[in-house]
């Protein structure tokens, strides 16, 4: 007889599918630098494509573009930047803020060893710029610049990318190690390369 408190064991489909997700997060705990790097690259970088792609003549897919973050973003012209003729999708602030985000992310997978979490006191401070130049330009205070908008954006993006990704790589290690002994005592083989990294260590 089984212990009441021991949960009976998968077999067959269930089994494998018990195993496809473990294998699934396993994989996804290694790499998911890589996916959001890909991710923010992408988010960031299409706001720049639609005006190349209105300079050409392509003006269904960059208008798809338009109209997908003027969801997300207000896209004064005002307040945008213009390249190849056209304005971007993003305002300046977004522009910065994504484009941070994507370039300190990068920057954190080459220096990833050494990177401690920033402070969140230190993080409040620097994302405070980007609070106080907004909430004055919209309640009509002042008329915040190009430049306040890219410094007060990249310092919020900047200082997200330190204060989140160090937290996340820990986490993701945690439930990394987690499944390895896993499927160490049940002896699964762990997918693909990974596998031999294993065996290496």
């Amino acid at each position: 007889m089984r212990p009441a408190s021991e949960p009976p064991k998968a077999t067959g489909c269930a089994r494998n599918l018990v195993i496809a997700a473990d294998e699934a997060i396993y994989v996804l705990s290694r790499h998911w630098l890589l996916a959001v790097n890909l991710l923010a690259g992408l988010y960031a970088g299409l706001p720049v494509l639609a005006p190349y792609l209105e300079s050409r003549g392509l003006h269904v897919p960059a208008r798809v573009i338009y109209l997908v973050y003027s969801m997300v973003c207000h896209q004064m012209p005002t307040r945008s930047f213009f390249i190849f003729g056209y304005k971007m999708a993003f305002c300046q602030r977004d522009t910065a803020v994504y484009g941070t985000i994507f370039v300190a992310g990068v920057l954190y997978g080459l220096l990833r060893p050494r990177v401690k979490p920033l402070p969140v006191w230190l993080a409040v401070l620097m994302a405070l710029p980007m609070a106080v130049d907004g909430t004055g330009q919209l309640f009509g205070f002042w008329e915040s610049t190009a430049w306040s908008r890219v410094i007060t954006g990249a310092l919020f993006g900047f200082a997200l990318v330190w204060l989140v990704y160090p937290y996340v790589d820990e986490a993701c290690g945690e439930i990394r190690a987690t499944v390895v002994e896993k499927f160490h005592k049940a002896d699964i083989p762990l997918p693909g390369a990974a596998r031999r990294r294993e065996r290496e260590l």
